[in-house]
């Protein structure tokens, strides 16, 4: 069995339309939050912010808070794994443009919270964190 430790963000704009979430299209076609490996010595938070500049493009992402811890088990190449992921609430500028990593992700867009929440993958660990960025954010859905 191998352990692996990632880091990634709910990312939302505020503009005068109101909230907008930004998810991605993993390769398993559901949309979710781009996260990514930690680095050797890297602080979590910096990671969060690395990781999801480089998977949607963003930069100068103002870390808000850590709004929770997800764990899940997979395969790869028949080896066992056992993922734990920090997740984090990111504010981007109002102005953001997300440019998606086409080598590792399929698509990203910015959705209204209504349609995040319907489309949203994963749903047992990322309601949840929703719930919370919400919460934090005073959304009302």
């Amino acid at each position: 069995m191998k352990f692996e430790f990632s880091a990634g963000g709910i990312i939302f704009q505020k503009n005068d339309a109101g909230f907008r979430f930004a998810l991605i299209l993993d390769s398993y076609d559901k949309w979710t939050f781009p996260k990514g490996h930690i680095e050797k010595g890297e602080k979590i938070a910096i990671a969060a912010g690395r990781e999801v500049g480089e998977e949607i493009g963003l930069k100068n992402l103002k870390v808000v808070k850590l709004l929770g811890k997800t764990d899940y088990w997979f395969r790869l190449s028949g080896q066992l794994i056992h993922k734990f992921v920090d997740y984090f609430l990111m504010e981007a500028s109002p102005e953001s443009i997300l440019k998606p990593q086409e080598a590792e992700i399929k698509d990203a867009q910015w959705f209204s919270p209504r349609e995040a929440l319907k489309i949203l993958g994963y749903k047992k660990d990322s309601l949840e964190l929703f719930r919370k960025a919400f919460e934090e954010l005073k959304i009302m859905v």
